[in-house]
């Protein structure tokens, strides 16, 4: 989380995002070719790839609710799902085909294909994705800093990987058993499962984002903690009968539901948790970190109690049928602002570095609580 991607004037990793717009444009394209050549021609190819996006706005939707009070650089958002969706879906593709080429080659049929779904996929898929989040953490350290930043771009990670993965998956469906194939597997892999890679890679980010804010040991045991955590998830769930069934059959569709709830459920709560545990210290951030404004009169109590409380989105629609999308541009840039402050406040009292200086930060509070009063809005 940081203020300098959201403060006007100042273009922070303008190389970095021409240079990774390059780099999934080129990776997108051979992922491109390589699903068509997989998933048999054109039609299945384009079949699998709308209906895998077809709920991934409210997945997208679901993942960012978590990071209510300090939204995180769009670009970087994408970058996260990107990654996910081309270079660690065809560097998984590419690499776990190598090593299960030589499992066939070493040991029984069998043996190979336990080895390949149980150790081998977990193993080359959870790493290809958790790679992004460390090249986050060194590149971009700013917007990548406490256990919710890791929650979203290791969510959003998965979410890109699924996604690809699922256009293989349905396009082979209907490949092989037409709409009927087709429509049945949709709703057991994007619909009951949408969500399974958002869970595994999630802990992968949570285990770094809760190294950022963290010294000592933690720095170093959290980010393999989470990430041994999303191999164990991935590598149970891939045991099952499911996971080793890769085309869906009759068996593995009877089991799917049941194996949700069994294996995936679990993690889905825990994460829920760890983000309502989250959002619960944000709030108390924000309270506590921006008390004195209130008393120095650069802040009212109300709207204190508004961004540091649940009725922000309240005021935010309001401002919408007042004063149209100005109004709630204006507003909800108001209250990034106050949360930018805040958060600036708690890294600096916790001895890390801020991006920006804390009265370049309160004199843009300033301006733009300005703008809302003008508008006559409340705060």
């Amino acid at each position: 989380m940081s203020a300098s991607a959201r403060i006007p004037g100042r273009t922070p990793y303008l190389a970095l995002q021409l240079a990774l717009l390059c780099g999934f444009a080129l990776v997108g394209l051979l992922v491109l070719l390589v699903w068509v050549a997989d998933t048999g021609g054109i039609l299945p190819f384009l079949l699998g790839s709308v209906l895998s996006v077809l709920p991934v706005p409210l997945y997208v939707a679901l993942i960012l609710w978590i990071d209510r009070h300090e939204k995180e650089p769009g670009w970087l958002l994408l970058a996260a799902f990107f990654w996910g969706s081309t270079v660690a879906s065809l560097h998984s593709y590419i690499v776990s085909t190598l090593l299960a080429a030589i499992l066939q080659a070493l040991l029984a049929p069998l043996w190979a294909i336990r080895i390949t779904f149980s150790v081998v996929t977990p193993l080359v898929e959870e790493t290809a994705k958790g790679v992004a989040l460390l090249g986050m953490v060194l590149a971009v350290g700013d917007e990548f800093d406490n256990l919710t930043d890791g929650l979203v771009y290791g969510a959003l990670v998965g979410l890109g990987f699924g996604v690809a993965e699922n256009v293989v998956y349905l396009g082979r469906a209907f490949k092989a058993g037409g709409f009927g194939g087709l429509t049945v597997l949709f709703f057991l892999r994007v619909i009951l499962l949408g969500l399974m890679h958002s869970i595994w890679t999630g802990c992968t980010g949570a285990g770094v984002g809760y190294a950022r804010e963290r010294g000592g040991a933690a720095r170093f045991l959290a980010p393999v903690g989470g990430y041994l955590g999303a191999v164990f998830l991935h590598a149970l769930w891939n045991s099952s009968n499911v996971g080793l069934e890769a085309t869906m059959g009759p068996r593995a569709r009877l089991l799917a539901p049941v194996l949700f709830g069994v294996i995936l459920l679990p993690g889905l709560v825990v994460l829920g948790v760890l983000a309502y545990l989250c959002e619960r210290r944000e709030r108390e951030v924000l309270r506590s970190y921006l008390l004195d404004l209130v008393t120095s009169g650069e802040l009212s109590e109300e709207e204190l109690r508004a961004v540091a409380g649940r009725e922000k989105s309240r005021r935010l629609w309001r401002a919408w049928a007042q004063k149209g999308p100005s109004g709630w541009l204006a507003l909800r840039q108001f209250y990034d602002a106050l949360a930018e402050l805040a958060f600036a406040r708690w890294r600096a009292a916790q001895g890390r570095p801020t991006s920006v200086p804390e009265e370049e930060l309160r004199a843009r509070v300033r301006d733009l609580r300005e703008r809302v009063q003008a508008l006559g809005l409340e705060g």
